[in-house]
């Protein structure tokens, strides 16, 4: 084997090394498009307003259109006004609130369908109940918004994935 091709190898093993050191989501992060980092910075947003509680920003993460609503099976439209007043009045925020496992799939130029699940404790001390969890964002006036949310409780299930 000619000299310069000796340390081939070893620079192969070198270079898979560093890349497997890199954590994947960060890698993935770091080559994520716009639209997917901004997917990725609404739905931080959204759950650090389920677990303040904040019933306005909740609100406002939806469509004005409204929304479709899926809550274990069961399928619903929401005009904007009744998902706002609904938060407003009946909603009642969580003890504690995770996301785990989020994927971002971009679904056009101003859309992006989000997968994974969510992890919902009801009260203090409680153990969390976890959901799985599919919603459709899309841009209006400029801003992401819900336009369909998929929720759907894991019976038994783990609250670690």
């Amino acid at each position: 084997m000619p000299s310069r091709y000796r340390s081939l190898p070893i620079a192969s093993i070198v270079l898979l090394a560093v890349i497997a050191a890199i954590p994947s989501a960060a890698r993935a992060q770091a080559t994520e498009s716009p639209l997917v980092a901004e997917a990725r910075a609404f739905m931080d947003g959204y759950g650090e307003d389920l677990r303040t509680g904040d019933r306005e920003a909740i609100a406002a993460r939806y469509d004005r259109r409204g929304a479709y609503i899926m809550f274990d099976g069961e399928r619903d439209f929401a005009p904007w006004d009744a998902l706002a007043a609904q938060y407003r009045t009946a909603w009642e925020p969580p003890a504690a609130f995770e996301w785990q496992g989020m994927i971002y799939e971009p679904a056009g130029p101003d859309a992006v369908v989000v997968n994974g699940h969510f992890l919902w404790t009801m009260q203090p001390g409680e153990d969390p109940i976890r959901f799985r969890y599919t919603g459709l964002l899309i841009r209006e006036d400029g801003e992401l918004r819900i336009r369909l949310e998929d929720e759907s409780a894991i019976p038994g299930a783990p609250s670690a994935p």
